[in-house]
């Protein structure tokens, strides 16, 4: 008998983090069906179970389906396809807003100790603590939440990016015409802006506040020496390498594309705002898988807190089980043992012969021994 086509929200699950990367833009159903074998051989269970109810040419079949939707390659349009996958319930969304605002103080005390020069031990000790915070699921929700990346691995071509757009001679440049940056630029004895480090370039700014555009400062949103601290941050964050959220990362892009716009810079304005965009994909898509993992791991934990109720109902009734059978056992002990106790007074009853039937019962023996003994005539036979 045929058996039907399985659920597609079910084989995405099952194949999400096989069909990645590359795997994402499989066509072939020769080649789909040689990774779907190839996982089966490395056991993946929840595939196994897939195919052992539906048959692999059904899996296969849904899976060439999905993959030529690019489902598998995008999360927004997996979650248009499937967005009960990756719902999260309102305590869920509680803990994420915690355990991002857990992050940010996280972030705002490592780069400041990375500007303090204390990047070393201490700093790593702040992540170290964000990370120790949660425990069991709390950890893993932690994880999952707060969009926590580490710079140098993923992040780092980023921030390059973000330096080197964000103070080129052109952006200084077009300070220096506003300003005195030239005077600036002569009288510390640098050769060019770009020998400035950013935060210094950010006090410089601070001092001369009155010279930008105060329509401009004002679309910031905060005050303009709040805002030039944010960019001082941004520099020490991408030189030591200071591990941040997803939520620091976006705004440190905005900030750096409102400065573009504040020196006039068109052309690194518009720089800046591609690379926003980009990043911004990046963090999203990231968001949405996070969003997938935590509902996922929150179906996981529910089953396990069920089959752990079930385990307990188990254990209880054994429990109950072997203490009604020892008490049964002890009852029939007593039982034994009373009867044990009984029983010599019953064996002496039984062997003793009351005082008045012994007279007569030894004359009836006499009798009876004489006459067997002896006849008639008073000879012994």
């Amino acid at each position: 008998m045929a058996k039907n086509p399985p659920d597609e929200r079910l084989v995405y699950l099952a194949l999400k983090n096989v069909f990645k990367g590359p795997d994402a833009q499989l066509r072939i159903p020769k080649k789909i069906r040689k990774l779907i074998q190839k996982q089966l051989e490395n056991g993946h269970a929840e595939l196994r179970a897939l195919v052992a109810e539906h048959n692999i040419n059904n899996v296969c079949n849904v899976a060439k389906a999905l993959l030529q939707d690019s489902i598998f390659s995008s999360t927004l349009r997996a979650k248009i396809r499937f967005p009960e996958v990756f719902e999260v319930s309102p305590a869920q969304s509680a803990e994420r807003v915690a355990s991002e605002a857990e992050a940010a103080r996280s972030d705002a005390d490592a780069i400041r100790d990375a500007a303090e020069g204390l990047h070393g031990p201490r700093a790593s000790v702040k992540v170290d603590e964000l990370d120790s915070a949660h425990k069991g699921k709390r950890k893993a929700l932690g994880i999952i939440t707060g969009l926590n990346f580490s710079i140098s691995k993923a992040f780092l071509p980023t921030y390059e990016r973000l330096c080197s757009v964000i103070v080129p001679s052109v952006l200084a440049s077009q300070y220096s015409a506003q300003t005195s940056g030239e005077d600036v630029l002569q009288t510390k004895g640098w050769d060019c802006p770009e020998s400035v480090e950013l935060n210094i370039w950010a006090r410089i700014f601070c001092s001369n506040e009155d010279k930008f555009d105060a329509e401009k400062l004002d679309q910031l949103g905060k005050p303009f020496p709040e805002f030039l601290d944010s960019i001082a941050q941004l520099r020490h964050t991408a030189v030591h390498r200071v591990r941040v959220s997803a939520n620091t990362v976006r705004q440190f892009m905005i900030e750096a594309e409102f400065l573009a716009d504040i020196l006039h810079d068109n052309i690194c304005a518009r720089t800046l705002s591609c690379l926003r965009r980009e990043v911004q994909q990046v963090v999203d898509e990231l968001g949405r898988n996070k969003d997938l993992l935590e509902s996922r791991l929150t179906e996981k934990l529910q089953d396990i807190d069920t089959r752990r109720r079930e385990l307990d109902s188990l254990e209880r009734k054994a429990v109950e089980e072997i203490l009604r059978e020892d008490k049964e056992y002890q009852t029939l002990a007593s039982m034994n043992l009373e009867q044990a106790i009984n029983i010599p007074e019953n064996a002496q009853d039984s062997t003793s012969t009351p005082e008045h039937e012994t007279s007569s019962e030894a004359d009836v023996d006499v009798e009876c021994f004489k006459r067997a003994d002896f006849g008639q005539s008073g000879e012994i036979v």
